[in-house]
């Protein structure tokens, strides 16, 4: 019989971090969802007088969170859907906080929307989603299964889009690719297409003159207009046919990043650093019924009158996710909501009618609300104390145990934290918690413990390899530290077995290598430093065999070739650098864009390389065949 043990996380004072990259608010404007540069995803109450309370904090990716939709009508099911940049999506109840269906696919999204044809369709619903590959994916809702692709015949990322759904006109999903070309499917008519797998193509492309499109919004009060927003400047064009309207340039300085339509001819834009700005769309007299001399029609234009603006004025943290939520029907709010990377979240109530001041100059709206988990923290009055708190002694009234990281090891019950001042904890994991939650005093001070020193500042990551694989000795503990240096502990003596000095930046993650790696004793780790070297150290012989120092760019990714002892390390500008492990030699350079590409009818894997250029060590330039797709298995984690 197989029992389900439920996990339980727990914080002393300080707040965990949540670096927002995500948020969202849901339909019905009770609940805020955010998504973190950890993988966690935070519940917040909405209160009806915009008062924000964090709720639950869900635990369920591995990866950064990309982005965050609704993936349900939600009147029905209370769901949402969380995508993450390794592929992993997961469908969440917000009322339960319980995962319903979770799946990792090879695509990277960068945004989802929901849709739902209620007389047309059945099932939950489709997720139509965009991000760093080829045209849009349908993805059912239920099972996060890839049901089919809307392509293109001019193949392209795409950078923002949206669904036009009006009574007047057939459901479509416009959308521009990185090119600058929009891009237009109608859904209406291709539904019976979608569902038997037939190609879909767009039934409209025009190159528009921007660059970098941040978003696209369909005007429904008028059913007309379109909005356009790129990072230097907004326009709006006329949905008929196409033509454009009107354009506004950014200040010098700033970056537009979004945009909606408030109201018929109002729009909000908002900006990378916080600020947004609300315009009325002003009639400029011209008219498709008037005629100059020429005989030439004049097109409608609009130009834009700015009403009012919002900004952060304190405590900015960059970079900012921004959204918009419209009002629906009492009480509901026009609100503009904002995520920090500090974890702040801000809110605004913008009024139905935005007036200007008194001289006609832009009129500033006030935050109503804004909040982050520490403030929860600090409203916890009766906040009670960390788990190793009655473990760490004070000097001069300063607590000295701040934990910065920590494992726990389920074969032996320890519980290992390492501090901010270098210490590292070692005590009994099912004990420490027992005397936590149940507050016993005597139990607390009884509690064995060891404390180890070694590291001159912060202890940054921590791991006990034997815990994954028998490969390595079960007495080894392994702790990176701020002063650039590994230390293989005896964890049973608190001894230190060896000091590794990396002389290099910070480290900030231990890996241990796989199980079929050709190397002796197998008893290898590879460990990344903040200056963007990496070191594969072998334990037992207690020597650095590799420290790769040549990456330009922080380290994304590493994968381990087994089968010819090849260390391959991806960097964030897509540089990839391939070493031999037991010679220490650079044996490739590449730089280059790559998709994977899994063709679900055939059961069949195709792999595409796009690369910028792909070169040997001594400049011999590598051709198209001879990149075969051994390699790109091993960078998106397949060992085919």
């Amino acid at each position: 019989m197989r029992v389900s043990i439920p996990a339980v996380a727990v914080w002393g004072r300080i707040a965990p971090s949540h670096s927002i990259t995500a948020i969202m608010i849901t339909d019905d404007q009770q609940t805020i969802v955010t998504g973190s540069q950890e993988g966690q995803i935070c519940l917040w109450d909405l209160s009806s007088e915009l008062k924000i309370s964090s709720k639950e904090i869900l635990f369920g990716h591995t990866a950064s969170v990309t982005c965050l939709a609704k993936a349900r009508e939600f009147e029905k099911q209370p769901y949402v859907v969380s995508a993450t940049e390794n592929g992993e999506m997961c469908v969440w109840n917000v009322t339960s906080g319980l995962c319903i269906e979770k799946t990792k696919l090879p695509y990277r999204h960068t945004a989802i929307y929901y849709y739902h044809c209620s007389f047309r369709m059945t099932g939950e619903g489709w997720l139509l989603c965009f991000g760093e590959y080829q045209d849009v994916l349908i993805i059912d809702a239920k099972t996060l299964s890839v049901l089919h692709t809307l392509s293109s015949q001019s193949s392209d990322w795409i950078n923002c889009m949206c669904i036009v759904r009006s009574a007047r006109i057939q459901d479509s999903l416009v959308a521009v690719s990185v090119t600058g070309v929009l891009k237009a499917w109608d859904l209406s008519s291709s539904l019976t297409s979608i569902q038997e797998r037939q190609n879909v193509c767009e039934k409209e492309s025009k190159s528009l003159d921007c660059m970098n499109c941040r978003a696209i919004r369909f005007c429904t009060y008028t059913e007309r207009l379109l909005l356009v927003v790129s990072s230097i400047c907004w326009q709006v064009y006329d949905y008929c046919d196409f033509s454009l309207l009107c354009t506004e340039f950014c200040k010098s300085g700033q970056c537009f990043a979004g945009g909606e339509v408030l109201a018929a001819y109002r729009l909000i834009i908002w900006t990378e650093d916080g600020y947004s700005y609300i315009y009325q769309l002003l009639n400029s007299g011209l008219s498709k019924s008037t005629y100059p001399a020429d005989g030439k029609m004049l097109k409608e234009t609009v130009y834009p009158h700015l009403l009012c603006f919002t900004d952060v004025k304190e405590n900015k943290s960059f970079p900012f996710v921004m959204g918009f939520m419209n009002e629906r029907k009492e009480p509901f709010y026009k609100i503009l909501f904002s995520g920090e990377a500090s974890g702040r979240i801000t809110l605004w109530h913008v009024p139905d009618v935005p007036a200007s001041t008194f001289d006609g100059s832009p009129k500033e709206i006030p935050i109503s609300t804004t909040w982050t988990l520490q403030d929860s923290f600090n409203k916890a009055h009766s906040m009670s104390e960390g788990i190793i708190d009655h473990l760490c002694e004070f000097k001069d009234g300063i607590e000295n145990a701040v934990v910065t990281s920590s494992v726990y090891i389920p074969r032996l019950d320890k519980l290992v934290c390492g501090c901010e001042n270098g210490e590292i904890f070692i005590t009994l994991g099912l004990e420490t918690a027992r005397a936590r939650f149940l507050e016993n005093v005597s139990l607390k001070g009884n509690l064995p413990h060891k404390v180890l020193n070694g590291h001159s500042s912060r202890v940054t990551c921590l791991l006990y390899p034997h815990g994954n694989s028998v490969r390595f000795d079960p007495s080894w503990l392994l702790s990176g530290g701020q002063d650039s240096t590994v230390i293989c502990w005896d964890i049973f003596t608190g001894k230190i077995l060896h000091r590794f000095s990396l002389q290099s930046g910070p480290v900030t993650e231990l890996l241990r290598s796989p199980d079929n790696c050709k190397l002796q004793y197998h008893s290898v780790v590879c460990c990344v430093c903040s200056d963007h070297s990496v070191a594969v150290l072998h334990l037992q012989k207690k020597v650095c065999l590799l420290h790769a120092r040549k990456h330009l760019f922080p380290v994304k990714k590493i994968k381990y070739d087994p089968t010819e002892n090849l260390l391959i390390v991806g960097c964030e500008d897509d540089s990839v650098y391939v070493w031999e492990i037991e010679t220490g030699n650079i044996r490739l350079f590449a730089h280059f864009k790559f998709c994977l590409i899994v063709l679900v009818p055939r059961m069949q894997k195709q792999y595409e390389l796009n690369y910028l250029s792909f070169s040997h060590e001594n400049g011999a330039h590598l051709t198209r065949s001879k990149m075969n797709a051994h390699m790109l298995c091993i960078l998106n984690g397949q060992h085919d």
